[in-house]
Order: structure tokens, then sequence, then C-alpha cells
């Protein structure tokens, strides 16, 4: 997969595209049916499979949040892996800025998607559009494809239980810690991606060593609580545990995570961890005692070491 991240003077090394062009925060459902049909126009006529994409994420260039933190399901690097996994030919990442959001939908037609991209097949989401105004959608891309010699085609909504898979109900239930929920939307496991720090150092007291987590402010993280999860580092998998909070038992103010690695042994500072959260197992709970936090860990660790785990994960 080839990565294009400035159009200023690039040169395509194709003749022709089938392309998509969105956020595409997630890689849920629903953008894994835009990119098959992008795959199934191109196959035939071979042409590039091409997602465009933007960074930084529009609604922090537009002031769309109140706040960075959690301002986006995956980060930049994150949403790199996630796109690995679909079988693009490129992946261009145009600069997110108030210009690009002024610029008019026909000359962002005409000049990057059929110009610098070479676009022949234009594939969008129900939902979709791009320009000033908003004003480049299906209708408008329709009306252009016979004027400019190209395909269009729509994909509709992608549903579950009745209601439209997006962004923004993922978001939703991970807020909630509803993860289980969250990764059947997605269609793979929700992850973070963070630095192991030096936190309290009160785990290995116990017996409990965690790997305190350092992730980007515009990361969401699931709500507080414990969650099973599968932690990968050095190309290996581990079953964790994973506590999100403030742990109340020895009244800290600052938010925290903190890994703890089922059957690992070793020094992870400095290094980068990557957590996929598979199940939640409780609430943050305050402790009368250091021994009963101890129990519960306990429970904890044997239902970590109970869960259902994906095969695709090797453990």
């Amino acid at each position: 997969m080839h990565i294009v991240r400035d159009l200023e003077d690039f040169l395509p090394f194709w003749d022709r595209a089938s392309l998509t062009l969105g956020v595409f925060d997630g890689m849920h459902r629903g953008h894994q049916k835009i990119i098959q049909r992008v795959q199934k126009r191109s196959k035939g006529a071979r042409h590039a499979r091409v997602l465009v994409t933007y960074h930084p994420h529009p609604d922090i260039v537009l002031g769309k949040r109140e706040s960075l933190r959690g301002a986006e399901l995956f980060t930049y690097e994150e949403k790199l892996a996630l796109f690995q996994k679909f079988s693009l030919d490129v992946v261009v990442f145009l600069p997110f800025t108030k210009d690009l959001a002024r610029m008019t939908a026909l000359r962002y037609l005409r000049e990057i998607l059929l110009g610098k991209l070479r676009a022949k097949s234009i594939v969008i989401g129900y939902d979709q559009c791009f320009g000033r105004g908003r004003k480049g959608d299906y209708e408008f891309l329709k009306l252009m494809s016979r004027k400019y010699d190209f395909q269009v085609d729509r994909i509709e909504a992608v549903k579950s239980k009745g209601e439209i898979i997006s962004t923004s109900r993922i978001r939703g239930e991970i807020q909630k810690g509803n993860v289980t929920e969250a990764n059947r939307l997605l269609g793979h496991d929700y992850f973070l991606t963070g630095t192991v720090v030096r936190g309290f150092q009160r785990g290995q007291t116990i017996g409990f060593p965690t790997a305190n987590l350092e992730v980007a402010e515009t990361k969401l993280i699931p709500s507080e609580g414990v969650y099973g999860a599968v932690c990968e580092w050095g190309g290996q998998h581990y079953r964790a545990m994973v506590n999100i909070g403030k742990n109340p038992t020895f009244k800290n103010d600052q938010m925290t995570i903190e890994a703890n690695l089922l059957d690992f042994s070793g020094d992870l500072y400095g290094e980068s961890l990557r957590v996929y959260f598979l199940h939640r197992l409780r609430d943050e709970l305050t402790f009368g005692s250091v021994e009963e936090l101890k129990t519960q860990l306990q429970k904890d660790q044997k239902s970590t070491e109970r869960m259902s785990v994906p095969r695709y994960y090797s453990l």
C-alpha cells in the first residue's frame, strides 16, 4: 500500500483509478462495504484502488468539538494499520485545512479526483459530501459523470438491529464501555496504541504489575472500568486485564490506563503497546483495603483467562 501525504508535486503511477473519499474514522462495516465496491470496480478495469481521506480530522480543524480529547476513534498511525488490511493500492491523506474546506465541489472534483488522481470510478457512501457547502453529493457526481466521463456508485447505509451503523453510534457504545457491541458494529476490535510510561508502580507491590499507557489526546478512550483485552507487543499477543480510571481505592485524581499482561515478564518502559478491547469485566470500584482489591483482581484475572478470544490472535 502506497501512502500519499501531499498532492502538490505528486504524479500518479497509474492511468486510471477507482476511488472513494471520506473521513473513514473507524473503518466500520459501512465503510468496508464501500471499499468492497471500489475493489469490485477496479478488478475488471484494472484500476488502481485509491482511498482519499484527511489529516487532521476535519472536526478538529473546523472547531466542531469543544475539546481535542476523544475527537477521533483512531489516530493517524492507527488508521494506517487499519487501511493495510483492506487491499488498497493507495491511501491519500489530504492535509485538511480551512482553505480545503472552502474549495468548491467542482474544483475538488476536477483538480483532485479527476486531475491529480485520475479517477474513472468514484464510490461514495449514502451521506458522503465534499466541497464548500457540502455540494459534492451523489446527485452532483451523477450530473458531472456525464460531462467528465466517469462512473459513480452510491452505497446505501448498512444497518444493524434496525439502526444505521455510523461512527457516532459506535462512539456512543465506546463511551458507555460497550466494547463488545462496538466491535460488532466496527467489524473488527476497537484498539488503542500507547507508550508505556512510569506510573505509581503500586501494581507490582501487590502482585499485578501493569503497563501505564500514555495515548494521544485526540484518542477516544472507553469509559472507566475494567476490561478483558489482548495486548500486542513485539509481534506477540497476550491476554490482559486493563483498568481505565482513577484507582479510587488509592484516591487518585488523574485518569490512567493500566494493562496487566498475563504470562508476561519484562521491562516495557518506553515501548509502544497496542490494546484490543474484547469484553467489559466490571465497573471501577472502591475497596476498603488493599487485600480486598487483590481478591477482586484475582477474580478479574480468572475472568480474563476464561474469556473468549478470536482465533486471529496468536495466544
